[in-house]
C-alpha cells in the first residue's frame, strides 16, 4: 500500500508539471505532506517539575521542558508561533475547576535554554485555604490543536522538609537538581529560596534493598527492614555538602522522627547505567528462573557468570546474547532515572513493570493511585496495573503495585519474549 501511494504521488507530480495549469493537489500527497510538516516541528517529549516556597503568599514552580525536533538556533518568537502555554491550580486531579490559572510565552523572563532542553521558572500564589492542590501545566500545538499535560500536586501546608528546601549544584544557583540522586564525593548544596537559619540534618541508612516481588506474589515486605540507620550529619543551609559513603539519605529537621523527610540516593559514578558486573546481575531477577539466579549468586566471577547467563538464554548465538544485553541493561537505565527515590528505579515496583513491560500506552492518576494501562495487539482489551501510593518514613512518591496471581497470564509470555530476542524497543 505504501508504494502505491508513493507511485501514485510522483505519476501526479510528473503530470501536473507537464500541463501549464493549476496544480491539482491529491488528497494522498496532502496527508503526506502534513505527516513531514508533523516530524519536522518541534514538540514535547517530556517535562519534569518541582516546587519551594518563597514566602507566605508564593510559591515557586521549576520544570524541565524537553523539546524534540529543535534545532539549536530556534527563537523564542518561533516556538511562541508553535505552542500556547497555559497553567491552572485545580483542587484535584480530574476536576475542571479553576483555583488559579495563567498563560505563558517562551520569553527570558520564564524560559532559559540549557543545552537541549529548557528550564522554566514561574511563580505560583500560594493559597491559604486550601491544603492540597495539582498545577497543571499545558503545552498547545496552535496548529494541531493538540496538547502536552503535566501535572504537579503541591501541598500548601508545607509539611514536607522539600517543599522548602531542595538540592542545588552550587551556592549561587537559582535552578535546582532535579535527578533523585548525588554522586558519592560531589558537592552540593541544600538550600530554600530566601536565606535560612533552620536546622537540617542528614541521616544515613545502609541500603540492603531488595528487588520488588513478581506481580502474581502474595508475600508482603517492611520497607524499614531493607535499611539500616548508621548516623546522623548536621548540615547548614546554603553551604556545601560532600557525602563520602554510598546510601539512603533522609533530609530532615527532626532525625529521630523524620515523618518530614525527602529521602535520596547517594551512588557511584556509573549510575544510572551501571557498568559493575556485580551490580548488573542483581536486575536479572525479573526475567531469570529461580535456578538462574541461584546459579548467578554462587558463581563468584561475576563478569564470568553475566557471561554465561546471556549466552545460556540465547542458545550459544552470540550476536543475540550481545543484543539483549544492550536492550535490557538499556530499560534498567530508565527506570532508574524515572523512578529512583530512596532506592534505585530498577528495584520499585513501578521500575519492575517498567522493565518488563516498557511505557504504558496510557496512565490515568489522581492524588492517591496510579494506572498504567498496556494496548494488546491481538485484540481490544487492556493490560491494567495498579499502583497506590504507600508513604513511608523516605518519601511520600512511593507507589505500590496491587498484585494478582492473574497477571501470569500476560507476564510470562512477557519475560519470554525477553529471552527470546523479541522485545521491541
Amino acid at each position: 500500500m505504501r508504494f502505491s501511494l508513493y507511485f501514485l504521488f510522483i505519476l501526479l507530480t510528473s503530470i501536473a508539471c507537464k500541463v501549464q495549469q493549476k496544480k491539482p493537489v491529491s488528497k494522498e500527497s496532502a496527508v503526506l505532506d502534513r505527516a513531514k510538516a508533523r516530524e519536522s516541528k518541534p514538540v514535547v517529549s517530556s517535562i519534569n517539575g518541582k516546587y519551594n516556597f518563597v514566602d507566605s503568599t508564593n510559591a515557586r514552580v521549576f520544570m524541565v521542558v524537553e523539546l524534540a525536533n529543535v534545532a539549536d538556533d530556534i527563537t523564542f518568537e518561533k516556538l511562541n508561533k508553535v505552542f500556547r502555554i497555559q497553567w491552572s491550580i485545580l483542587p484535584e486531579y480530574g476536576t475542571k475547576e479553576k483555583l488559579k490559572s495563567g498563560k505563558l510565552e517562551f520569553s527570558d523572563e520564564v524560559f532559559k535554554k540549557v543545552g537541549k532542553n529548557y528550564q522554566l521558572t514561574l511563580d505560583v500564589p500560594r493559597l491559604k485555604t486550601v491544603e492540597s492542590a495539582v498545577m497543571v501545566l499545558d503545552f498547545i500545538d496552535i496548529e494541531a490543536a493538540t496538547k502536552y499535560t503535566f501535572d504537579l500536586p503541591i501541598d500548601f501546608y508545607a509539611k514536607k522538609v522539600d517543599t522548602r528546601f531542595l538540592v542545588y549544584d552550587k551556592k549561587d544557583d537559582t535552578f535546582p537538581k532535579f535527578i533523585p540522586y548525588v554522586y558519592e564525593g560531589e558537592e552540593f548544596v541544600v538550600k530554600p529560596i530566601n536565606s535560612s537559619q533552620e536546622k537540617l540534618f542528614l541521616k544515613r541508612y545502609s541500603n540492603l534493598s531488595l528487588p520488588a516481588l513478581s506481580p502474581m506474589s502474595a508475600s508482603k515486605r517492611d520497607p524499614m527492614s531493607e535499611f539500616a540507620s548508621e548516623e546522623v550529619i548536621e548540615i547548614v543551609p546554603g553551604e556545601p555538602v560532600s557525602l563520602k559513603q554510598k546510601g539512603v539519605y533522609v533530609l530532615t529537621q527532626n532525625p529521630d522522627n523524620h515523618q518530614d523527610g525527602y529521602g535520596f540516593l547517594v551512588v557511584g559514578d556509573r549510575f544510572p547505567r551501571d557498568t559493575e558486573a556485580q551490580s548488573l546481575k542483581e536486575p536479572l531477577v525479573y526475567m531469570s528462573t529461580p535456578k538462574e539466579i541461584e546459579e548467578l549468586k554462587n558463581n563468584e566471577n561475576a563478569k564470568e557468570a553475566l557471561d554465561l547467563y546471556f549466552l545460556n538464554v540465547a542458545k550459544g548465538n552470540q550476536a543475540l546474547a550481545k543484543q539483549l544485553v544492550k536492550t535490557y541493561y538499556k530499560r534498567v537505565a530508565e527506570a532508574n532515572k524515572l523512578f529512583s527515590t530512596y532506592k534505585e528505579g530498577w528495584k520499585t515496583d513501578k521500575g519492575m513493570v517498567f522493565v518488563i513491560m516498557g511505557p504504558p500506552s496510557r496512565v490515568q492518576r489522581n492524588r492517591q493511585r496510579e494506572v498504567w494501562l498496556y494496548a494488546q495487539n491481538s485484540n481490544n482489551s487492556e493490560i491494567i496495573f495498579t499502583f497506590y501510593r504507600k508513604t513511608n518514613a523516605f518519601t511520600d512518591q512511593n507507589f505500590e503495585l496491587v498484585r494478582y496471581p492473574e497477571y501470569s497470564s500476560f507476564w510470562y509470555p512477557f519475560v519470554e519474549a525477553w529471552r527470546t530476542g523479541n522485545v521491541v524497543e
